[in-house]
């Protein structure tokens, strides 16, 4: 299909706001994928409310993952999620070429998205990054959407950037992860209403939304993604919503990630994954971190004692 700006505009834009859960990857305690976890995450995700999934990201373990690999976990998702939800396919990699091997892929498993974190590590200027994009966009026709992560890429991108990619009608958006709402909102006058914005943080995701995010892209959605979703619905329905009601969804979101940042983000999520039931193990890959008897018992603790994690539980009863 050949992309242009009315095609995305009337027929994709509106598919893509919404609540995207950064899907984790299960394991088994070998390290191998497990795939009956992920399609059962997958149904659970769907079954409470969320819009749409984003895989292979920073949450999924996508860069300590073979290429094989993410492509057998975007295959599996996307014959979980059988077309009921959005799906964007993160291809990011440091060369340009595997991330345009792995779009092409995404492209026959007919992804709504692709999306790529900008090229890290070496250092290379905003027109090496731009032109890195227009590479992969010029491979497949796919909307995309840039992911700007400057915590763990050590990459900021200049506004004169996000115009630029803004003026591609295949560029719909980014995946802004940053605390920086000032620089959010820029985004948006600089770029217009268009330009998809998804809030990366999900610590501050009512106040992106505030400051014009479109949605969010979240890794604690798949610990809590009702309460994620309920808020979504909260600010799309009403112009003004009700301004005490929010802060108290985000607080209560806020105190899970709170208690998390004091270990250490996936584990602590596939670890709260596997008490609620939804997937059989939460085993992670080198070099993340493995906690403790006496960690795991601290995160028990909490999640027995937390209002919000424990009525997200699963009802098939995969985990302990």
């Amino acid at each position: 299909m050949t992309i242009n700006n009315e095609t995305i505009n009337n027929e994709k834009r509106s598919t893509f706001r919404g609540i995207f859960t950064a899907l984790l990857t299960p394991m088994h305690e070998d390290g191998a994928i497990d795939f009956e976890s992920l399609a059962n995450l997958v149904e659970h995700q769907i079954s409470q409310g969320i819009h749409g999934f984003y895989v292979g990201g920073s949450t999924g373990e996508g860069f300590i993952l073979t290429s094989g690999e993410r492509e057998q976990i975007l295959e599996t998702v996307v014959r979980a999620a059988a077309g009921r939800v959005t799906i964007i396919a993160h291809v990011g990699c440091i060369s340009t070429l595997e991330s345009i091997r792995l779009a092409k892929h995404a492209e026959k498993q007919g992804v709504d998205a692709v999306s790529a974190v900008v090229p890290f590590y070496y250092k290379v200027t905003m027109k090496e990054i731009r032109e890195h994009y227009e590479a992969i966009m010029a491979a497949v026709p796919l909307p995309m959407i840039v992911y700007h992560f400057p915590g763990a890429t050590g990459v900021s991108l200049s506004m004169d950037f996000y115009e630029q990619m803004s003026r591609n009608p295949q560029c719909i958006g980014v995946k802004f992860t940053s605390l920086n709402l000032f620089e959010m909102q820029q985004i948006r006058a600089r770029c217009g209403s268009e330009f998809l914005i998804f809030n990366g943080h999900d610590e501050i995701y009512s106040g992106g939304a505030y400051a014009g995010a479109d949605g969010a892209i979240g890794s604690t959605f798949n610990m809590m993604p009702g309460l994620f979703a309920q808020m979504y619905k909260l600010i799309a329905a009403e112009e003004r919503p009700h301004m005490p009601t929010l802060l108290a969804m985000q607080s209560e979101a806020n105190e899970v990630i709170a208690h998390m940042i004091q270990f250490d983000v996936i584990p602590y999520e596939k670890y709260m994954l596997y008490l609620q039931g939804v997937i059989s193990s939460w085993a992670v890959r080198q070099p993340l971190k493995r906690f403790t008897v006496k960690e795991c018992e601290q995160i028990r603790v909490f999640y027995v004692e937390s209002n919000v994690l424990c009525r997200h539980r699963s009802n098939t009863g995969i985990g302990h």
